[in-house]
């Protein structure tokens, strides 16, 4: 359920019109602390009511609640109002790991939902490292919300000769690379990793509600096997206030240290 009110926070602070401080951002700052006390999810008052509760104009509490959209605590839904931001996982690429990892490492109730399961020819969509000898490949869409809010949608490419090992069911319960050790028997060994900012997708732009944004956080990855047999590509598409994406880096390689890697999808 979405909470709506403060309750349960204290009465108004009464604010310092004198104040070197800008009044937009003594709001700012009451709205931080009372942020604070909620839960990810949850629904702020709306403009109308905080320019009642704190006699203020709309510029101001507009002002007051951007600066707070822009540090990432809160998030604006056309037509539905302004959230508490849920809390940011941080996705480490230093290992190979189903994608799910992120969100339980962080204490999050993640949904992993499939958007789509369809085989495809071959087109400029598909990462180019992917090679397919009849020209099919299998592609696999999944988005990954919490408290209502999208963080990622993944769009996986798999040759058919491996796809042709996964059913519907293996993609909307398992992560793909379980699916492909447990169908194939095919060992992962390493993964190649590109990070770039991109505009986001026309078919994926709702999903990830990103509409407004100029560009979104666009991870790809390329799964190899021991004899560099490319298994999967994925394309992760993030939204901008979702996400910390990190690496961990020695000065030199050390023996027995994993591939570097990144969370599968």
């Amino acid at each position: 359920m979405v909470k709506e009110d403060y309750d349960d926070a204290p009465k108004p602070q009464v604010l310092q019109r004198d104040s070197p401080v800008a009044v937009y951002q003594q709001v700012a700052d009451v709205l931080t602390d009372q942020v604070s006390r909620l839960e990810p999810g949850s629904r702020i008052p709306t403009e109308e009511s905080l320019m009642d509760r704190y006699g203020i104009s709309r510029t101001t509490v507009r002002k007051a609640i951007e600066t707070l959209v822009a540090k990432g605590l809160l998030v604006r839904r056309q037509g539905k109002g302004t959230f508490v931001m849920a809390q940011r996982p941080v996705r480490l690429l230093n290992r190979l790991a189903p994608f799910m990892e992120t969100f339980t490492a962080a204490g999050m109730k993640t949904v992993k939902g499939l958007i789509e399961y369809k085989w495809m020819e071959k087109d400029r969509t598909v990462p180019a490292k992917l090679v397919s000898e009849d020209n099919l490949v299998l592609v696999i869409r999944r988005s990954y919300s919490s408290a209502g809010w999208p963080y990622a949608i993944a769009e996986i490419f798999i040759p058919s000769h491996i796809g042709r090992h996964i059913s519907l069911a293996d993609a909307e319960k398992n992560s793909i690379y379980q699916v492909i050790q447990d169908r194939t028997l095919k060992p992962l060994q390493r993964a190649e990793i590109t990070v770039t900012m991109h505009a986001p997708p026309e078919h994926l732009a709702d999903a990830l509600n990103v509409r407004g944004f100029p560009m979104v956080p666009r991870l790809e990855r390329t799964t190899l096997g021991p004899d560099g047999e490319v298994l999967e590509c994925t394309v992760t598409y993030f939204h901008p206030k979702g996400f910390e994406i990190r690496a961990e880096v020695a000065t030199e390689a050390s023996p027995g240290a994993d591939s570097a890697g990144v969370p599968a999808s």
